[in-house]
Order: structure tokens, then C-alpha cells, then sequence
């Protein structure tokens, strides 16, 4: 009967520790995919990207996954992330992320490419945030 009390406190306690706040939901559905992306995986990667995803160059889903399966293809890709900052209303959510990227051999991929800012913007639909629109704020 005690083993029962402790192991149902303990789940209790696990469960309160948990953070359902919309900007920790938004943070791990882009930590996903960044080691989706680190992990050479284009599926998992697109795979919070909202049917009406838009990004740079008119990019959408399809276009996407297309253009990370050919970098997967070319380059085993590292990203660390610089900031992190989200900003949520309602069921929309705004995330401004600096990225380090790096390349197979470790070292910095070309000068231009290294260092990338991007902002996210995000909608809830049916429990689960999916990525909306990807601009970049770098210019490219």
C-alpha cells in the first residue's frame, strides 16, 4: 500500500514539474526539429511545418523538404542555438531564433551561411503547434 501512495505521489509530482505554458511547447517543437535537422532527418524536420507554410523564396512544405533532403544529401549540418526568444497571443506565437550553423567536418560552413537569424511564426491547431511562416531576418 505505500509502494502504491509513493509511486502515485511521485507521478503526481513529475506531472506538476511539467510545464504545459505555450512558450515551452513552442520551444520544444522547434528543439525537435533542430535535432531533426542535426540528425539528417528531412521528415521529422518539416514535420510541425502548418499545411500553409510559407518561407523564404515561396518556399512551402514540399519545397522544404526537397531543399533539405539535398543539403542532407551534401552535408551533415550542426545547429547550435545563439537566442531563443518567443512571444506568444492567443493561439499565434511569434519566435526570433540566432542560429550557428556548422558543417560535417566541424568547422563553419562558408562566412555567409554561419550565422542565421530567423523569425518564426506559429499557430495552434487541434493541441499542437505547427511553424507558419519561416522569414529571414538576415536578409537572404
Amino acid at each position: 500500500m505505500r509502494k502504491s501512495i509513493a509511486s502515485i505521489c511521485a507521478v503526481m509530482a513529475l506531472l506538476a514539474c511539467r510545464s504545459d505554458k505555450p512558450e515551452d511547447q513552442i520551444r520544444k517543437a522547434f528543439e525537435a526539429c533542430r535535432a531533426a535537422v542535426e540528425a539528417g532527418d528531412a521528415a521529422a524536420a518539416t514535420a510541425p511545418l502548418d499545411p500553409a507554410f510559407r518561407g523564404p523564396d515561396d518556399m512551402n512544405q514540399a519545397t522544404a523538404r526537397l531543399f533539405l533532403l539535398g543539403t542532407f544529401r551534401q552535408e551533415k549540418v550542426g545547429v547550435t542555438v545563439v537566442r531563443n526568444d518567443v512571444a506568444v497571443r492567443g493561439n499565434e506565437a511569434l519566435q526570433e531564433v540566432d542560429l550557428l550553423l556548422t558543417g560535417r567536418s566541424g568547422g563553419l560552413l562558408p562566412q555567409d551561411a554561419s550565422r542565421c537569424s530567423f523569425r518564426l511564426r506559429w499557430r495552434k491547431a487541434k493541441g499542437d503547434w505547427n511553424l507558419l511562416e519561416l522569414q529571414s531576418l538576415d536578409g537572404r
